[in-house]
């Protein structure tokens, strides 16, 4: 059975979009772990605390993704690539704040499981622009 283009985009994507997930549920690991920590054990305000962890997770999937998903492309210098990589991702901590805002403070849903909806959608964001601008392929 064939589904045409999505055959070609798994194809393409299909080893790469794993290894990105899997430095995603480091990054997942990170952020939930270290809010918990910050914002619980530590008396930190939520949106610190979560923020200091999200900060954390992208320099945990900066490196994962730099050894794993995105390997074969180390086109940028190392500096050139964390700053873009890090520019992309403070847009993807954006979403999660927001997400974070108003689904725990103006919905009053659980916080941290608005932190994992947060963090999926700017997941989809960071793939996407990391895979076209921080780690594009040689021309």
């Amino acid at each position: 059975m064939s589904f045409g283009p999505a055959d070609e985009l798994v194809r393409q994507h299909g080893r790469r979009v794993i290894s990105f997930g899997f430095a995603g549920v480091l990054g997942v690991v990170t952020t939930l772990g270290g809010t918990v920590l910050l914002y619980h054990h530590l008396g930190l305000t939520l949106w610190l605390a979560s923020g200091i962890s999200i900060q954390s997770a992208i320099l945990v999937t900066f490196t994962a993704n730099s050894l794993l998903t995105w390997r074969d492309r180390e086109t940028n210098s190392f500096s050139r690539r964390l700053a873009t990589f890090e520019a992309v991702s403070l847009v993807g901590l954006g979403i999660q704040e927001l997400v974070l805002m108003v689904g725990a403070t103006d919905l009053h849903y659980f916080y941290l499981l608005v932190l994992l909806v947060g963090t999926g959608i700017a997941s989809i964001w960071n793939y996407l622009v990391n895979n076209r601008v921080t780690f594009r392929q040689a021309a």
